[in-house]
């Protein structure tokens, strides 16, 4: 399998982007995972496939009849955007975004009854879990231009298999699974297992064991080190597992979802959080070394005047930061949701750059060679995404809808 270039981001745009240019929203839930020197990307959709699920549609094991291919041998030409966008009610169509001017949109693929779902860097192939009967959900793979697609976890009714995501090399696939009924609910682990194997041989390997109310994975890191999830709970949380040791490690940040961004060099990771639900944007930044251990607040509340309200990502040289923030309130009784956002830069110890003209009301996605991906808060019930040039002098439409719920899936490179 070639590798991308560029190790991708994930974004969730539910329902739109942000109403109004002046309210500070809290961001939709989403997962920097960048990493501008890494020869491989993967990336994991960060919200958590409900245990509790509608009466499917379709029959037991039916894998063709969740899969529609749009697009009979679609395969990425260059550096693309993947977005997908969802009617809410268990259909989800993915839509390719050449980033070269004058590249059209392609939708390629639509999918019923999808819970949590991961591209391959190269965009060859997807990992997904479906809802299987009423009754729990299963984990297969497709390939994206033929839309052959096996199961890859075994039809163990009572069983929630959920939130895939890639190994860089593409050869096997992070899950986690519960035990949900009307009467109890129970975690299981996370669990990796080989593509390459049969149902009679899975080559299933349990890498973290049950742990309160179970959890999510949401990426692994670009060498393979590092697989991050996040926990079933309130606010969600940040958790990295040693895939080679099996420690475990919680950063002590309030409202998260295992955003980490990572680059080549060390200290190699950024973790975010952009507050609480029930808090509001009051978020941290931290500059983590995964070798020593040792962690350093960027932004917070006890560091400088912004807070961090969105993603953050490190520029295609891992040396400089950018991140959508809002100012300091000047006093704790502020209402720091009216605060106006916008797209700041650091470089790489922490220090403040400044900020980057042209991106008021604007939430940061990516930042690529060819300039920032970001999403302006819209008041007409559209979403756009954007490529705005690092000056700021210029920047162009790259994608625009009026359906809901657009998330940017993946960016892949063949």
């Amino acid at each position: 399998m070639r590798r991308s270039t560029l190790w991708l981001v994930a974004a969730v745009i539910a329902c739109g982007a942000p109403p109004t240019a002046s309210a500070t929203e809290q961001p939709p839930a989403a997962t920097p995972v960048a990493s501008p020197t890494a020869t491989s990307s993967s990336l994991a959709t960060p919200t958590r496939a409900a245990e509790t699920v509608a009466t499917p549609r379709l029959a037991r094991n039916d894998l063709s009849g969740h899969i529609r291919l749009l697009k009979s041998g679609w395969r990425p030409t260059g550096r693309t955007l993947v977005v997908t966008v969802s009617d809410g009610t268990g259909t989800v169509r993915f839509i390719a975004v050449p980033l070269g001017a004058g590249g059209e949109p392609v939708p390629f693929l639509e999918l019923t009854d999808a819970g949590g779902f991961q591209l391959r860097s190269d965009g060859h192939a997807l990992a997904v879990a479906f809802t299987n009967a009423d009754d729990s959900s299963r984990i297969a793979t497709i390939d994206l231009a033929s839309g052959a697609a096996r199961w890859i976890t075994a039809d163990e009714p009572g069983i929630y298999d959920r939130s895939p995501v890639w190994s860089p090399d593409g050869s096997s696939i992070y899950y986690g699974e519960s035990i949900s009924t009307v009467a109890s609910y129970g975690d299981r682990g996370l669990f990796r297992v080989s593509v390459d194997g049969s149902l009679a041989d899975l080559g299933t390997t349990l890498v973290h064991g049950p742990d309160r109310n179970g959890g999510d994975p949401v990426s692994v890191s670009p060498d393979g080190r590092w697989l991050s999830w996040t926990r079933g709970q309130a606010g969600g949380s940040t958790d990295v597992l040693n895939l080679a040791t099996g420690v475990n490690k919680t950063f002590d940040i309030a409202g998260a979802s295992g955003l980490v961004a990572w680059r080549a060099a060390r200290p190699r990771a950024l973790v975010v959080s952009t507050g609480c639900c029930a808090g509001g944007p009051a978020g941290q930044l931290l500059l983590w070394d995964d070798v020593t251990g040792a962690t350093t607040e960027l932004l917070g509340l006890g560091s400088g005047d912004l807070l961090p309200v969105g993603l953050a990502v490190w520029d295609p040289t891992g040396t400089r930061i950018a991140v959508s923030v809002i100012e300091r309130p000047t006093t704790l009784s502020a209402n720091v949701r009216n605060a106006p956002i916008f797209i700041a830069t650091f470089d790489a110890s922490g220090r403040y750059r400044g900020k980057m003209p042209s991106t008021e009301a604007v939430w940061v996605l990516a930042w690529l060679p060819e300039g920032m991906v970001v999403v302006p808060s819209s008041g007409d019930g559209t979403t756009e995404l954007r490529l705005v040039s690092e000056s700021g002098a210029s920047a162009r439409t790259i994608y625009k809808t009026t359906e809901p719920n657009l998330r940017l899936a993946a960016i892949v490179s063949p």
